[in-house]
């Protein structure tokens, strides 16, 4: 049944949209979704989603982005503004993030569509990766200006967290069934999360010396000493 339809400010009906489009595709996938089913969702006309979006991919590619683009505001705030955190915290937030169902089901329709590799997505436009190294540059510059790490350094870590966190929301099902493990759960998730974690810890550590590790509370376990789920 669609809902009552509400005249909204231009901004707010976008906004409507777009958390109708997630929740659709957490629902039933991209391919489940159509531009009727957003607008009867949204409680707006399906002309005026065609008017704001065009089609469903650009429905799609504006809400990853708008959900992207909040999550890296939310990081940001917290690398700058905690100084008794450090990796592994920010990390969790962003494996968090990556692992919403919503996300995860968004972040694969744009990998396996190609969307990533064209020219309008909205990570070419935004450069948010280049906007985090920026953030984390500021959040371990010395007090003389100086870093003590090579921006390459910075991007390749990144790269690995980004590339890794990605491809284990997208394939863990077939990843941990090739293992012997066919209905993965959060401690498998976490096994993988705790893991990676490790690897940037020990990174930074070498690298930024001292920097702080673990979020107030965190397992303190050592790393030696964890063990895979069965």
């Amino acid at each position: 049944r669609s809902r009552p339809r509400k005249r909204r400010q231009p901004e707010q009906a976008k906004e409507l949209i777009l958390a109708a489009t997630t929740k659709l595709i957490a629902e039933h996938g991209p391919g489940g979704v159509g531009l009727k089913d957003v607008a009867r969702e949204a409680g707006v006309s399906h002309a005026l989603v065609t008017h704001y979006f065009g089609t469903l991919d650009g429905v799609i590619d504006q809400a990853l982005e708008a959900r992207a683009e909040k999550n890296r505001a939310e990081l940001t705030r917290r690398i700058l503004g905690r100084v008794d955190e450090g990796p592994r915290a920010w990390l969790e937030q962003w494996f968090g993030f990556v692992m919403d169902s919503e996300a995860g089901r968004l972040l694969a329709w744009s990998f396996l569509t190609g969307r990533i590799r064209r020219d309008d997505f909205f990570s070419r436009r935004t450069r948010g990766g280049a906007k985090m190294v920026d953030v984390l540059s500021e959040r371990f510059r010395r007090s003389d200006g100086t870093l003590p790490f090579s921006r390459e350094e910075l991007e390749f870590v990144l790269l690995l967290v980004t590339s890794s966190s990605f491809g284990y929301a997208i394939g863990r099902e077939g990843f941990w069934s090739s293992l012997g493990v066919d209905h993965p759960g959060p401690e498998h998730d976490r096994f993988f999360f705790e893991r990676l974690a490790d690897l940037v810890e020990r990174t930074a550590a070498e690298r930024l010396g001292g920097v702080p590790a673990r979020a107030p509370g965190a397992e303190q376990k050592p790393a030696h000493t964890r063990t895979k789920p069965k």
